[in-house]
């Protein structure tokens, strides 16, 4: 969300909202409660979740969903593709967002605290036939960005295999605890998050990218 997808001037102090089993709007106020307090993150790329791998072998059909506001987010969801073939959906959102950083992120703000999520420009793909869904966007306040959250309230994966992936440059707070919560009836996989990825270089980003989709197609 930043000038590349910095999006993590967002707060720490999320309290996990799976534990009291929160509505979407409580969630977005619960994101939001803490938006100021910052903090760090040392390690390059992180498996950022407890969920189990998905399991099982021959090919997988892949699809790649991602929201970016500074293209750091699609390099990644790019690199994704080359790697796997899968199909792409890019969110977007009919309004812009500001591009300067600090009307980008008041704007951000002001959505978490009054649950107004954004309008977006197409609803979500017919995901039905595929056997593995990633989902990806920049770390806003410590959480997913609202274009994501605006996405996975229309979206139901019925079932499906998902997994999220983000791109930050500080921490990435409650992301992926907060994707679980919205993403309907999915099976919630091991998630990824990337810190910094165009300044750690194509052959890190592989690495890591490697790793990841290799647990998640079970191999």
């Amino acid at each position: 969300m930043t000038k590349k997808d910095k999006g993590t001037v967002m707060s720490n102090k999320i309290t996990d909202a799976n534990k009291g089993g929160l509505s979407r709007r409580k969630l977005l106020k619960v994101a939001a409660a803490g938006l100021l307090a910052g903090a760090a993150t040392p390690l390059l790329f992180h498996l950022g979740s407890a969920h189990s791998a998905a399991t099982g072998t021959g090919r997988t059909k892949m699809l790649i969903i991602y929201y970016s506001h500074t293209g750091i987010t699609k390099y990644i969801a790019e690199e994704i593709r080359k790697k796997t073939g899968g199909d792409v959906f890019e969110i977007e959102t009919v309004r812009t967002y500001p591009s300067e950083y600090s009307a980008l992120t008041a704007e951000a703000k002001r959505e978490l605290q009054e649950g107004d999520l954004p309008a977006l420009k197409k609803n979500p793909p017919d995901m039905s036939s595929y056997d593995l869904i990633l989902v990806g966007g920049p770390v806003w306040w410590y959480t997913v960005p609202t274009p994501v959250m605006s996405f996975l309230r229309k979206a139901d994966f019925a079932g499906k295999n998902v997994s999220a992936f983000c791109t930050h440059e500080g921490g990435i707070g409650k992301y992926f605890p907060h994707f679980k919560e919205q993403a309907k009836n999915a099976v919630v996989l091991e998630g990824l998050d990337l810190y910094k990825p165009r300044q750690a270089g194509k052959g890190e980003v592989d690495k890591a990218l490697d790793s990841w989709l290799s647990k998640l197609r079970g191999k």
